[in-house]
């Protein structure tokens, strides 16, 4: 009885330690560096992310592509919603924001896409007053933000390619 308790245990903790090895130690070791995506922010665009985090945006907005949304676009045309995510693209990013709910678009590559996306005017407009360029949005109105926090955000937005 003592001999097989020992044999449990022994297994046990073995299977422990490697698993421990092989999730955590092993792929670790290898850093991860920044993609072509990735960049450091200006003081304004810190601030307007800051902002983005403030207002809790990142938890209806996703930041990230997953692989089976890749080229399946589901704002204007196919592929529009930009490449699947990689490690990389986060890099400069603390906390990274994955969003939780994703009940409006993925903001991902934003910036990039065709149409209004990459006008700062427009994101202005589109925080000011949501259903003015999205009729049925479920956003609210951000009108209570300062110019210069808007645009702040807004100048954040666009980093979003």
């Amino acid at each position: 009885m003592r001999t097989s308790l020992f044999y449990l245990t022994s297994v046990s903790l073995a299977s422990l330690l490697l698993g421990i090895i092989v999730t955590i130690i092993i792929p670790a070791e290898e850093p991860i560096g920044p993609s072509p995506l990735a960049r450091p922010y200006t003081a304004q665009e810190a601030r307007g992310r800051d902002i983005y985090k403030r207002e809790g945006c990142h938890y209806c907005h996703t930041q990230q592509v997953r692989g089976p949304e890749a080229n399946k676009g589901m704002i204007h045309q196919p592929g529009d919603i930009g490449p699947e995510s990689a490690p990389g693209d986060y890099y400069y990013q603390s906390p990274v924001f994955w969003g939780t709910e994703r009940q409006g678009p993925d903001l991902t590559h934003v910036a990039s896409r065709q149409g209004l996306g990459n006008n700062k005017a427009w994101h202005i407009l589109h925080l000011r007053n949501p259903r003015a360029v999205s009729p049925g949005s479920l956003m609210p109105s951000y009108d209570y933000l300062s110019p210069e926090e808007l645009d702040a955000l807004a100048v954040y937005l666009l980093t979003l390619k």
